[in-house]
């Protein structure tokens, strides 16, 4: 099974870890980073970062229901999941695209559900597909940090130190990562865009969200600088939105 990233944003430190807890004994490999408030969920958050949120509403400070519209205005894909003691919201949660409503205590059982339709939900992502008609390997595109090519072989990277290895060559298989998420930024490395933190100019590297450094080729430092900024842009562009929207709705 596919390696899951889950966010259990909760203000009530006894239900926080209990949530925590059973979210990752719920499948067999699942990340769980839990926040004590939406404030401190949006300061950490990227579009990708997730593949899923639990959202309690009632939260000292910004509501679980505030969070997750601001959230929706960059990030349409991550499956949200709101948890509350009351029905007030349920309208509200399923026009923000909430998956599921949960009303606490939120039992093993709804979890472990939930987690499984996140699971199907990445099955039927864009991915990476290969391998014999016996053996097939398929990775979906947003769990690659990037790809190296050793030797015969392309390295899969796909962060926490977990690589995947397979038969071919960059120049034959770079056409199957699209654009829309990969830039090669050297004949050796082809690089996740949304994976990148930063840009090393002394080493003219990418540094990748776990501190790798992903090679730039020389020539191609400019356009990959250039790639990265657009990425930003359109980042902070939807962030922009979201505030303006914010203070439409304020006044």
């Amino acid at each position: 099974m596919e390696r899951l990233r889950a966010a259990v944003c909760e203000d009530d430190r006894g239900e926080r870890e209990r949530l925590v807890q059973m979210v990752s004994e719920s499948a067999p490999d699942v990340t769980v980073e839990a926040f004590g408030s939406a404030e401190e969920l949006l300061d950490a958050y990227y579009p990708g970062k997730f593949d899923v949120i639990l959202l309690d509403i009632y939260m000292e400070g910004m509501t679980g229901i505030r969070a997750l519209e601001k959230i929706r205005r960059i990030d349409t894909d991550v499956v949200a999941a709101i948890a509350t003691t009351s029905q007030d919201f349920a309208l509200e949660s399923y026009r923000l695209r909430a998956a599921r409503y949960l009303e606490k205590p939120v039992s093993g059982e709804e979890i472990a559900d939930l987690l499984r339709y996140v699971i199907r939900k990445k099955e039927s992502e864009p991915h990476y597909e290969c391998g014999s008609a016996d053996t097939r390997i398929r990775i979906p595109f947003d769990a690659i940090d990037y790809v190296e090519q050793r030797g015969k072989n392309l390295c899969i990277h796909l962060g926490g130190g977990q690589e995947v290895m397979v038969r071919g060559r960059l120049d034959e298989e770079g056409h199957r990562f699209p654009v829309r998420y990969f830039f090669r930024c050297h004949k050796s490395y082809l690089v996740n865009v949304s994976r990148i933190r930063a840009i090393n100019r002394e080493l003219m590297t990418f540094v990748m969200e776990d501190g790798e450094n992903v090679h730039i080729r020389r020539q191609d430092f400019f356009a990959a600088k250039r790639v990265y900024e657009q990425y930003l842009y359109s980042i902070a562009e939807s962030w922009k939105a979201q505030e303006k929207g914010s203070e439409n709705e304020d006044q």
